[in-house]
């Protein structure tokens, strides 16, 4: 061989698969068990999918490739010949110069793998495709003998694989330890002594298994379920970045809970997610599931750049629909291909065409609610609308049909109509008006007389040399304009110092309208237009003048709103007075003759009349068509006419009423983000590193090239990707799902890696169970099942088995072996999450509200948390925890999720903070979450109402009380032993407490919810502690 060929300075990969250590032996190698791991975690980095990392020419993730002759003259891999393949020279030799993986590449084969490898390529070097990316097919359970206590299939293929490790299965665990077991595992919740007790004594066969169907059908279920949801698709309060606002989106929320609850086929679930609004006339439920698709972290930084915000969402789409739905690491393609998996740069941009285009801005604006949004309403708001649009359509088709029969005929003695005068709306008369905000170059000055008053006590005045000005702005109650409207005001000029000019200035959302009398010196505007217009020369001095301006001549038009007014002047001493608005009546003028009507609007240019009726109404009388005399007709009788006007006035009111209520109730409605195509599709590139201002080739909608194509028939959209993630071709989603459920109640997946099934992934421990369940999840074969992708069937199945039944004791030599409880041959034992610790706490308290719903709650939380991460400007800088034991003693999955500060309840217990996908949780045991379950204002409330209870629900023993709450919180019955430690504990508690009773008042005190005033507080207190105590066992905190 040549030893100076050009890989030997190769750096054999990095990360995917660590393969299981075993020695090479008499049986045949696995390729996708044993060989591939090692060759992705040891040699893809340098030889593996990345074209642009890639060393030497060789490539060992592909058969041919790997095969194939080098440029060199030499093979890597000569099936059946390890002397002949330099891989296996390389891995070999003793030259530090030459071995494979190098030394700079900080990895190293063990000599089993290195033996696993030579016997591999002696035995042909037999390849096959990464075991995901293969087809799902139904493996046939293994056959195991009658002593393994097999309840399903589930059992068969666990118990098949124990006797090779040494194993053997635990027995059942007893009723008490189960029922707990299965009741937090499926609803979040503790079972109630009661239930306990009714299952204890339950001597029917199927038990078990109305207990589980029994919690199944509770709301509590699709509650629990919904949080390992709500962590994959990063469902939170906030946008998440910068100001971090408040976002509504609870209403996503609650469709979790309540298709998790209704048991919503997950094909159907994922499809309503990620294209419901694709769907034919999609439902208000289905467009309210595309939030999943607008749950990312957003901001609306200044300086923000629209299209690198466009870019990072659209990314964070595309990589979280790669992490839930297919258990890749897609967010690895996004500046290179994979240097693992057989994912390239051009996948993940084809795959992010997908989510490229919705019809609404990158920039969250800072808002609840950026668009595009959905009202969300109840049945019950529904029903209301629906009444209330049937009497306005109602009430318009009855004012249709009256006005349609009117027989009108010109009266013989018409009567002119009679005009009430227009009105006077004083609005600053002695002050400025309600919640204005009065200012100046030098403060408002207000005088009585004998100085000049023109109205009331007070005028306002200024002298000045220059320029000077006094005005106000955000005035409660704006000034509404109407047609025909003239701004009115009184002014006094003192003859002794008169100004060259004075101005009027109104603030309609800016100051750009002004009118102004006298000489041209304040240059504010542009003159000759409405931003400055002149009215004329001064006013005549040492007498009160009123000026008035027409609103049309200053820019106005009917509906604007005023909320501020200057004052200004150049020069002089000025006195002002009573200003307004001059309107014409409200109240219509009303006639008997529409000849009358017809002159009248020709006198006023027809300025009333609608833009197409000006014409018709201006043109005699003899040259309009009888098509045109009828439209002008018909308006006189609906708007002019006086026997007309009531009824038409009443059916107008009825018509009204219905549509404000209805709009009061569309407006009063909640709002939730959701996803909504955009009219025209935004072209997609490929970006150059990533970078959202280097745009690379263009790029189509399209799957990653490793997995099976779209079928044509399907449309080339989000609603055809997601019926292609759910079809029975695809290899990966039916996996991922399952696993995911399986982690749910063994804390750990088949897959440990439940974030990648690519290379680098863990295999699963049961590959052939994995396959099984995915199978059957997909079309059930097991009777029970109501539908294909039936979440509640999988579930049963799991917490049926007798897998999931056994006791999680476990014998020193057998925790040797499998540490983990990979291999199941005890039941799940691992610390409840954040949620569910507190929930426990809240439910065997007493506390617990268990509303199923609704907007998020804030509970109390340590002060200043939000205040040390927060902005000045956002509406969430400071926390302010909800009042009233309905809110603060709500389910945790209600508390309200500020990300760039999550709840520490939550977070302490490693809850993610829902900025970024996350399916798989860590669990850690910290000296921090004992502090808090032992200190935490809610769990101190929920040990003095948990002592409570036993202070009114039980007799005055001590060992009694003692032996009650250790058995609500541990549900089994307690030791003698251990209840006269409690009982000891509480005698010791309760004499320190009378020697300091202001102590017990302050601990009890604690919480929302009031202490009972009848109770002896020393004992209270003394309990509470007792209660805490208990509340924190290790058999409490672990299922």
């Amino acid at each position: 061989m040549n030893r100076s060929t050009p890989w030997n300075s190769i750096g054999l990969l990095a990360l995917i698969f660590t393969a299981t250590a075993s020695t090479a032996s008499a049986e045949e190698i696995s390729f996708q068990r044993q060989v591939r791991g090692i060759l992705s975690d040891k040699c893809f980095q340098c030889h593996g999918p990345d074209a642009g990392n890639r060393q030497a020419g060789l490539r060992l993730d592909e058969e041919a490739a790997a095969k194939a002759k080098l440029e060199s003259g030499e093979t890597a891999i000569v099936a059946g010949d390890p002397k002949h393949s330099a891989l296996i020279d390389r891995i070999t030799t003793d030259d530090a110069d030459l071995k494979m993986p190098p030394a700079d590449s900080n990895k190293s084969l063990t000599a089993a793998e290195v033996e696993i490898l030579k016997q591999w390529v002696a035995e042909g070097a037999n390849w096959g495709q990464h075991w995901s990316f293969v087809p799902v097919t139904r493996p046939a359970p293994p056959t195991v003998g009658p002593q393994d206590g097999v309840v399903n299939d589930i059992d068969r293929f666990v118990r098949a694989r124990l006797p090779g490790k040494g194993l053997r299965p635990n027995s059942p665990a007893d009723r008490v330890s189960l029922i707990r077991r299965v009741s937090l595992d499926l609803t979040g919740l503790p079972p109630t002594v009661a239930e306990v007790e009714d299952f204890v004594n339950d001597g029917s066969p199927n038990a078990y298994e109305k207990v589980v169907d029994r919690l199944l059908k509770s709301p509590h279920y699709g509650e629990n379920s919904a949080r390992y949801w709500l962590d994959g698709a990063r469902y939170g309060d906030t946008h998440g970045l910068h100001l971090d606002n408040y976002r509504e989106m609870w209403a996503y929320r609650d469709w979790v809970i309540d298709a998790y609850n209704s048991n919503k086929p997950f094909n159907v679930f994922t499809i309503e997610q990620l294209a419901g609004d694709l769907l034919d006339n999609p439902s208000d439920d289905q467009l309210v599931a595309t939030g999943f698709n607008r749950c990312h972290v957003t901001t609306s930084e200044g300086g923000s750049i629209a299209e690198e915000v466009h870019v990072r969402n659209v990314v964070d789409r595309t990589v979280t629909t790669g992490t839930v739905f297919m258990g890749l690491t897609m967010d690895c393609t996004r500046c290179h291909d994979h240097k693992f998996d057989p994912l390239t740069m051009t996948d993940f941009y084809s795959l992010y065409a997908y989510f490229n285009s919705i019809d609404g801005k990158p920039l969250d604006g800072n808002k609840k609610d950026p668009a595009p949004v959905l009202k969300v309403l109840t049945d019950e708001q529904k029903q209301q609308l629906a009444k209330l649009d049937s009497t306005h359509q109602s009430a318009q088709t009855e004012l249709k049909n009256y006005l349609a029969s009117l027989n009108y005929e010109e009266p013989k003695t018409p009567s002119e109509p009679v005009r009430e005068p227009p009105k006077e709306l004083v609005w600053i008369d002695d002050a400025v008006p309600d919640g204005a905000n009065a200012q100046g170059n030098s403060p408002w000055k207000f005088v009585k007389a004998p100085a000049p008053v023109y109205s009331g006590e007070l005028s306002s005045t200024r002298s000045a040399e220059g320029l000077s000005q006094h005005f106000f702005d955000a005035a409660t109650k704006p000034l509404t304009i109407s047609d025909g409207a003239s701004f009115f005001c009184y002014v006094y000029l003192d003859p002794k110092n008169p100004p060259k000019e004075i101005m009027l200035q109104w603030n309609d959302g800016d100051w750009s309208q002004r009118a102004y009398w006298g000489s041209n010196h304040i240059d504010w505007g542009t003159d000759k237009s409405v931003s400055r217009k002149r009215m004329g020369d001064l006013p005549k001095t040492g007498e009160w003048v009123r000026l008035d301006v027409p609103v049309a001549e200053v820019g106005f038009k009917a509906g604007d709103k005023v909320q501020g007014w200057a004052f200004t002047q150049f020069d002089g001493t000025v006195y002002w007075d009573k200003a307004g608005i001059l309107s014409a009546s409200s109240k219509p003028v009303l006639y008997d003759s529409f000849a009358f009507w017809d002159r009248d609007q020709k006198a006023n240019e027809a300025k009333a009349l609608p833009e197409k009726l000006r014409p018709i109404a201006l043109k005699p009388a003899a040259e309009r068509t009888p098509e045109e005399t009828s439209q002008l007709k018909q308006h006189f009788l609906e708007f002019a006419f006086v026997t007309s006007h009531e009824r038409v006035l009443a059916l107008k009111e009825q018509a009204e009423s219905a549509k404000n209520k209805a709009a009061g109730i569309r407006n009063a409605a909640p709002t939730t983000l959701v996803f909504r195509e955009a009219p025209e599709l935004k072209p997609a590139f490929i970006l150059t590193r990533g970078e959202y201002d280097q745009q690379g080739d263009p790029v189509t909608r399209a799957t990653p090239a490793v997995l099976p194509d779209i079928p044509k028939e399907l449309p080339n959209n989000r609603l055809g990707l997601a019926k292609w993630l759910t079809s029975e071709e695809h290899p990966l989603m039916s996996r991922v799902t399952v696993n995911r459920i399986w982690q749910q109640f063994f804390g750990t997946g088949l897959v440990k890696t439940t974030e990648d099934f690519g290379s680098q992934g863990e295999q699963p421990t049961h590959p052939l169970l994995l396959d099984w369940l995915a199978s059957e999840f997909r079309k059930p074969q097991v009777a029970g099942a109501a539908h294909d992708w039936d979440v509640k069937h999988l579930v049963k199945l799991i917490v049926m088995s007798a897998t999931y039944r056994q006791t999680a004791q476990v014998l020193p030599n057998e925790y040797e072996v499998d540490p983990a409880n990979r291999y199941l041959a005890r039941g799940p034992r691992f610390r409840l999450d954040a949620e569910v610790l507190r929930d426990q706490a809240l439910g065997v308290s007493g506390l617990l509200v268990p509303d199923v719903g609704g907007p998020s709650v804030k509970p109390p939380q340590p002060d200043g948390l939000w205040f040390a991460v927060g902005y000045s400007g956002s509406n969430t800088v400071r926390f302010k925890q909800d009042e009233g034991h309905n809110k603060v003693h709500r389910r945790t999955l209600y508390t309200f999720i500020k990300r760039t500060a999550p709840p520490p309840q939550m977070s302490t217990f490693d809850a993610p903070s829902r900025e970024s996908c996350v399916v798989r949780r860590e669990r850690t045991n910290s000296p921090l979450q004992a502090l808090l379950m032992m200190n935490d204002p809610q769990y101190v409330e929920c040990a003095r109402a948990l002592a409570q209870r036993a202070m009114t629900e039980i007799g005055s023993a001590p060992a009694d009380r003692a032996r009650f709450i250790l058995r609500q919180c541990v549900l089994r019955s307690p030791t003698d032993a251990e209840v006269q430690a409690l009982v000891t504990d509480y005698d010791h508690y309760l004499a320190d407490f009378k020697q300091s009773p202001d102590a017990a008042k302050k601990l009890v005190a604690i919480g929302e919810v009031p202490p009972n005033a009848k109770l002896p507080v020393e004992e209270l207190a003394a309990w509470t502690l007792v209660s805490n105590l208990v509340l924190n066992l290790d058999e409490v905190i672990n299922k």
